[in-house]
Formats: C-alpha cells, structure tokens, sequence
C-alpha cells in the first residue's frame, strides 16, 4: 500500500505542542522504511496516526489512496493491516496459538471458528502458522496460555498474528524490544521478508535500523534524516545535536 503524508500536523493540546510537525512523507507500495528517533520524537504517533488512532490536525495522509477519516476507508486499511504494538495487546487467557491466529478472524468461517474453538489451526493457514512460529522459535509455547509466557516470547507471538494474515501494510512499533541478539535477528528477517508489502518499522536499535533499506529519523516531531545509509555521527546528531527540523547529513 502505497502511504503519502503532506504537511501532517497532529498535536494532543489544540495545535500548542506539536506531536508531528509539518511531516511531508512518501512510502512507496512494497517499501520498508525504518522509523528512527529518540523517545518522544513522534514514532507512535506517526504510526498511529497510519492505523487512524490519531487524525492529523493538519495536512493530508493516505493509505493506498484511501483516507483514514473516513470510518468505511479505514475499516478497509486496518483488514488489510498487520500491526504489532507496544505491549503486545494480546488477550489474556487465550493460548499463543489462538492470539497468533486472532489476525485473520475476519475472513473466517463457520468451520474455521469451530477449529479455533477447539485450539486447532483453519487448514489454510496450517502451514504458514507452522513456518512463522518455527522461524520465531516459539513452536512449543503455542498450546500455552499468554500469560505464561516471557515478555519476548509474547513479542514473537505478536510478530506471527501481524504477519500471518499476509497484509499489504505492516506496521511495528519497537518489535525487537526485549529480544535477545538471535531472537530478534529472527524478528527482523521475518519483517525482511514480507516482499511486495510495504512495512514501517519504528525502533531505537541501530543495528535494526541498518539492517532495512531506508532510515527516516524524527527528532521533536520533524524529519531531520532520510536515506540509505547512516553514520555514527549522524546518528548522534539525530539522538544528541540535531535541532528540531535541521537535517542531518549522513
């Protein structure tokens, strides 16, 4: 899904604070981009700001030239989205199988509700369930309730209900947090692979952030970086030096 920003503005106090300033943005459909900033710099936001969390107080934004205002367009965005959050927002009480499956609930059936209900997979989704989980290295924790299981293990399991769907739009807000080095390798090349679907990634990880073919960095609300490759230097001017809106050279 192709993604246009034009001269987004989003505050939370009525325009005094910007959250996002002036974001002038283009995500080709198929392209991953790699969200990268300091805390508070307008990551999420931005992120939530694609899902229709959060409207822009000015400017334009589309998805796949849809607009997220409209209630209609956006139900349409979001089936054809896969989001991995913050937090996991798993549910509780439901075995890791069941969460990793609750992303394709929409196009189920009668006879897919009775499989699931019964703790099993819908066949369709069978073996790519078995390859996501077995890359995410998480195969024995799915017949485990949630709750059970580690912070990183929860993450995985929020990485395979996003991807299992096969979305157009694939949106990750830090899905490397709490990983170990060969864990969220996993994670990234999972995100890696997802060819022909455009996937924004937000993260504080350089060694992520290098690994994705271009970096857009925000600083106080503004794109301050926007390319393929960033240096040390850079990098430190982007978390340490850079003023709101100056860019940075690489």
């Amino acid at each position: 899904m192709h993604i246009r920003l034009d001269d987004v503005c989003t505050s939370f106090d009525r325009g005094r604070t910007p959250v996002l300033d002036a974001i002038t943005l283009d995500i080709a459909e198929g392209e991953h981009v790699v969200l990268l900033g300091p805390s508070g710099s307008g990551k999420t936001t931005l992120l939530r700001c694609l899902l229709g969390a959060v409207r822009p107080d000015r400017g334009t934004l589309r998805i796949g030239g849809l607009d997220p205002a409209d209630p209609a367009q956006l139900r349409t965005i979001r089936r054809r989205a896969g989001v991995v959050r913050q937090g996991n927002d798993l549910v509780l009480g439901l075995t890791a199988r069941t969460n990793a499956l609750l992303g394709t609930a929409h196009s189920w059936g009668v006879r897919e509700w009775a499989a699931v209900l019964r703790g099993g997979t819908p066949k369709r989704f069978a073996e790519r369930m078995r390859r996501l989980a077995e890359n995410q290295g998480i195969t024995p924790q799915l017949r485990h309730r949630v709750e059970n299981l580690s912070g990183g293990q929860r993450q995985r399991v929020a990485l395979v209900r996003a991807v299992l769907p096969a979305p157009s739009l694939l949106l990750a807000d830090e899905p490397t947090s709490g990983l170990d080095p060969v864990t969220s390798r996993a994670a990234v090349d999972t995100l890696r692979e997802a060819e022909g679907v455009t996937v924004v990634v937000s993260t504080h990880d350089l060694a992520v952030a290098r690994q994705f073919p271009r970096i857009v960095a925000l600083r106080e609300g503004r794109v301050c970086f926007d390319g393929a490759e960033l240096t040390d230097r850079a990098a430190e001017r982007i978390y340490r030096g850079a003023a709101a809106g100056a860019e940075v050279p690489a």
